[in-house]
């Protein structure tokens, strides 16, 4: 009988030993890592209106906002950014809107309108 017992007591320690081998590890395989994102549509010319707006002001854009697109035929289109500058001890605020053909995508203009 003690025999018995203690062969339950080592199969049991056997088995829960695996548990806790086997368990981690599972978690670990059924763990993906998340996909990257696709970078949105209007990223590309959110580029063209900081470095523009970097060589017009002479200053480092602090921060962005994507404010939106606006179609306006099938070949003209435009996407619109607020910008804030920071140049010396002054930090101020900048819409640019960036025009291009959405067939081509061929840059039209840039424009910038200082906000107060």
């Amino acid at each position: 009988m003690k025999n018995s017992l203690t062969s339950k007591i080592k199969r049991s320690l056997a088995a829960g030993s695996l548990l806790l081998i086997l368990l981690p590890s599972s978690i670990w395989v059924q763990y993906t890592m998340p996909t990257a994102h696709a970078e949105p549509a209007y990223a590309k010319w959110g580029v063209i209106a900081v470095k523009k707006a970097e060589t017009k002001y002479g200053a480092p854009v602090k921060d962005y906002a994507h404010i939106g697109r606006t179609v306006i035929s099938e070949s003209i289109a435009e996407e619109k950014f607020r910008l804030l500058i920071k140049k010396e001890n002054q930090e101020f605020t900048v819409e640019v809107t960036v025009r291009f053909n959405p067939q081509t995508d061929e840059l039209s203009n840039v424009d910038f309108t200082a906000i107060n």
